[in-house]
């Protein structure tokens, strides 16, 4: 596997205290699926897109990921009792939000990408979950990779998130 392409810092946070842009377009989606915020778990993953490493990236003045249009990029994942909602943040991408009820979604960890080409190229190895289940083309469902850091609030996010998707599929 090649290295990761960012570094990535996850941390579990209040919607109160969310980085400005990313909570603005948290709450304006919420509100127009009449999603209550209150009593949410929120996690945010810092993600930085360093200087790549090799010589032509370095020449270059390339980023790790050159497809990439942000240094870095904030990533929200909030676990509500029906659905989960995810969101992307960054100085050239804007901020976007938006959701699926826990019935419809699938959830993996790691990358999709990475599983469906290996041992056929060189994936990079970031740590995430692929969720699956987004309105996407052609009849496929879309997917949405929310990247983790190697912190504990990385699994926290993990367990809680499969917990509560089995949980909602599987009801007692």
């Amino acid at each position: 596997m090649a290295p990761p392409l960012y570094r990535s810092q996850t941390r579990l946070c209040a919607v109160a205290n969310l980085p400005t842009t990313l909570r603005n377009a948290l709450i304006t989606h919420a509100d127009a699926k009449h999603i209550n915020l209150v009593s949410t778990q929120a996690w945010v993953t810092h993600r930085e897109n360093p200087p790549a490493t090799g010589l032509f990236g370095k020449m270059f003045k390339r980023r790790s990921n050159p497809a990439d249009p942000d240094a870095e990029h904030d990533m929200l994942l909030v676990l509500h009792a029906t659905h989960l909602l995810v969101g992307t943040a960054g100085a050239v991408r804007g901020a976007s939000v938006m959701s699926l009820p826990l019935l419809q979604a699938s959830v993996v960890r790691g990358s999709g990408v990475a599983a469906q080409f290996a041992g056929r190229i060189d994936a990079p190895e970031d740590d995430g979950l692929t969720i699956s289940g987004f309105p996407g083309h052609e009849g496929r469902p879309g997917t949405y990779f929310f990247g983790l850091g190697p912190e504990g609030d990385a699994t926290t996010c993990v367990n809680a998130v499969l917990a509560a998707v089995a949980a909602a599929k599987n009801p007692a």
